[in-house]
């Protein structure tokens, strides 16, 4: 493919040198709170790390058929997917391998213990209340798996917009979908059901078209989502979630076109929570939930079950707050979980006994302090794993506020990652003597905030040690190895800015992505990313557009398999018919551009959507 020159540096130098005047006290986004940073409530424009959050009105506006589809328009995130809707799908932040962002749904972990990767493709939007993306390194307060950053997903429920709806759409390749559901509140008590179903035939997933692999690859999904909470007077909140997404997705067989492959899979989440302000200064949270990853793959010729996964995990966390005078913030806490695996494949340790469970303890502490015109964030972390013993990791961030509109930060961050099930006793193949990978992250940040825009740019560095890959043995049979050091530098440009009556989000992020020995540029990786979104209401009309612009990638770690960059357009539109009932629609990829991030997959040409929503 020919390369594509990115306009991303042309459209956000226009942004920046818009004459706006800083006036600090109204800006829009002064009212927003990120959770995951610091696993406390915090103010968006105060938070030293870099964070991005989505909201269900952003979700409404930009209609996303998944979250596949969100975060390729999220900064600092990069997408490598085989194929259409519901393909096993990769997550990509800053530069990171695709096991090192740790993805949360409602404070838990939802990661298979077996692949150690999150199916997050299944989880649909119409599910969802609120998204907060943390970049950076983050293991000190979660623990594994948080190298490149995490993804907490909120699920809908009575704590945020109340009132019942019921949604529908159509769209190419035969999309359906319909979603329904009611939240609401009354006193104390609070609830939440909601229900969603969608089904297409989806697109030829590879570019290998041997047998059966010329054929589309369809995709269905079934989720429900179901809460219920109550506030006492003394403080005592209660609260129960229970999520779960049944899904079929067909997909090809480069070993074995003459198969028709297709996987059903569940993701079940359910998690009970009780928090208590056990004086006006403590506030201790405890959490007990069990999350569960079930696939079975089949041969839709013979019916033949090929592949049977069941992970679960049961989690227990138990966090305290201790609020010291009015600018200093201790949190101390404890987080439990065990990991269990139910497969027709017999995992076995170094001794040849059988493993079919492992546990995980950590400690963790947390200071967040004001001073004058610094803020200071220290934490530390202690795991105990069942199978590769203890880790420490720490992290220490500070912030200094120049003037009224300006926050310059640093950060210095540990993170680790996990060997997972496979790496460490897949038959035949594992290691059990496999250490953590583990990181070193180096974050510096300036932010500015106004009444009408912000911005903020972030240099970032990554070292990352002990890199698990698998590779052929003495023997020829391949097994994983602590053979890996990655070198990431990076660079990051957000704009956010209401120009007449348009709200314009724009971001940039550049990053190089090495492997140390070879000095190659990490395979799935682009270099360059750039985004841009732009919404505006006109009386009972809303009009919306987004650019997605990507340099080159490629495709193996030898740096052989060039895949070209591409621009990808998309507009949005909706329409209020009466107060209550709106229509919508959308066209992605408008130019029908024919591009690959991923060389042995297609992806989607231009698709469209027609939507009816009623609210009440």
């Amino acid at each position: 493919m020919k390369h594509s020159h990115s306009i991303a540096p042309v459209v956000l130098g226009a942004l920046c040198l818009v004459p706006l005047q800083p006036v600090v006290a109204s800006s829009p986004y002064h009212g927003e709170v990120v959770v995951t940073a610091t696993r406390t409530p915090v103010p968006v424009v105060d938070s030293l790390a870099s964070v991005t959050t989505i909201s269900r009105h952003l979700l409404d506006t930009r209609q996303p058929l998944d979250l596949a589809e969100l975060f390729r328009q999220t900064p600092g995130l990069d997408i490598n997917r085989s194929g259409g809707p519901g393909a096993v799908t990769s997550l990509y932040t800053r530069g990171t391998a695709s096991g090192h962002t740790l993805i949360l749904l409602d404070g838990q972990r939802i990661s298979s213990a077996t692949l150690g990767s999150t199916s997050f493709q299944y989880l649909n939007p119409d599910q969802i209340e609120r998204i907060e993306v943390v970049r950076g390194a983050r293991s000190s307060l979660y623990g594994s798996e948080a190298i490149g950053g995490v993804v907490q997903i909120f699920t809908r429920d009575g704590s945020g917009a109340v009132g019942s709806y019921a949604s529908t759409a159509v769209g190419s390749h035969h999309l359906g979908k319909v979603a329904i559901g009611t939240s609401g509140r009354e006193g104390g008590f609070r609830y939440g059901v909601h229900g969603s179903y969608l089904d297409t035939d989806g697109i030829d997933n590879q570019v290998d078209d041997a047998g059966f692999n010329s054929d589309r690859d369809g995709y269905r999904n079934k989720s429900i989502n179901a809460s219920a909470g109550y506030r006492f007077a003394s403080g005592l909140d209660l609260r129960l979630r229970f999520l779960e997404s049944d899904n079929r997705n067909a997909y090809d067989s480069t070993f074995a076109p003459h198969q028709r492959p297709y996987s059903d899979s569940r993701l079940q989440n359910i998690n009970a929570k009780a928090s208590l302000p056990v004086s006006d200064s403590w506030l201790t949270q405890v959490s007990l939930g069990r999350s569960s990853d079930d696939s079975d793959d089949y041969d839709g010729v013979t019916g033949r079950n090929t592949g049977d996964f069941r992970t679960t995990r049961e989690q227990l966390f138990w966090q305290n707050d201790v609020t010291i005078g009015d600018r200093h913030l201790a949190t101390v806490g404890y987080d439990y979980y065990q990991d269990e695996v139910i497969s027709a494949n017999v995992y076995a340790d170094g001794a040849g006994r059988p493993v079919k469970s492992r546990d995980n303890r950590a400690a963790f502490a947390q200071y967040q302090g004001s001073l004058s015109a610094f803020d200071l964030v220290l934490g530390a972390r202690e795991e105990d794993n069942q199978e590769y013993g203890s880790h420490t990791t720490a992290n220490v961030s500070l912030g200094l506020q120049l003037g009224e509109s300006y926050r310059l930060g640093a950060t210095w961050a540990e993170g680790f990652k996990a060997p997972t099930f496979n790496d460490l006793y897949w038959p035949g193949s594992g290691n059990p003597t496999l250490e953590p990978e583990q990181s070193e992250n180096r974050e510096l940040s300036l932010r500015g905030n106004y009444r009408l825009w912000h911005w903020s740019v972030a240099w970032f560095h990554n070292d990352v040690d002990n890199l698990i890959a698998w590779a052929p043995g003495n023997d020829f049979r391949w097994r994983p190895y602590n053979v890996n050091e990655a070198e990431i530098n990076g660079g990051e440009l957000l704009v956010g800015a209401i120009l007449g009556g348009w709200q314009v989000d724009a971001s940039y992020t550049y990053v190089e992505a090495r492997d140390a020995a070879t000095d190659n540029l990490l395979p799935n990786r682009s270099p360059s990313n750039f985004t841009l979104n732009a919404d505006r209401a006109f009386s009972n009309f809303r009009l919306g557009l987004s650019l997605k612009a990507q340099g080159r990638r490629y495709g193996d770690a030898g740096n052989n398999r060039e895949l070209g960059g591409y621009g990808l357009l998309g507009l949005r539109a909706g329409y209020s018919i009466t107060p209550a009932l709106e229509a919508s629609a959308k066209v992605d990829n408008l130019f029908a551009k024919d591009y690959r991030i991923s060389d042995t997959y297609n992806q989607q040409g231009r698709t469209w959507q027609l939507g009816l929503t009623y609210r009440l």
